[in-house]
């Protein structure tokens, strides 16, 4: 008799499911992404941020000393400075698996 073989899940299968257990413990709310009265100023905040850590992570990796710091934020505000609904879900996105590439970083470091 041959016994089925189980499959280990990948590490970021196990960080998904980690997220969709903290997922639900997150209010369903709708609102808009870039609140405030002034959501135009709040963009604009953000496209100078995004700026200034995307600098700041290109010095890094040419430096030989990156972060997954730098890399998020920029990516973050990056996102939230855009002014395309479709074009902030797709950097939202990338911001997801940006952090699920950070939490493999961190259980690879810890193992």
């Amino acid at each position: 008799m041959t016994q089925a073989k189980t499959r280990r899940p990948t590490p970021t299968t196990a960080i998904l499911a980690d997220v969709r257990a903290a997922r639900k413990l997150i209010d369903d709310r709708l609102v808009p992404v870039g609140g405030g009265r002034h959501p135009h100023k709040g963009r604009d905040h953000h496209q100078r941020e995004a700026n200034r850590w995307r600098s700041v992570d290109i010095s890094r990796d040419l430096d030989g000393v990156p972060g997954w710091d730098s890399t998020l934020l920029a990516g973050l505000f990056g996102a939230l400075a855009e002014r395309d609904p479709a074009h902030v879900r797709s950097g939202l996105v990338r911001l997801a698996a940006l952090a699920v590439a950070a939490v493999e970083s961190l259980d690879k470091e810890s193992e």
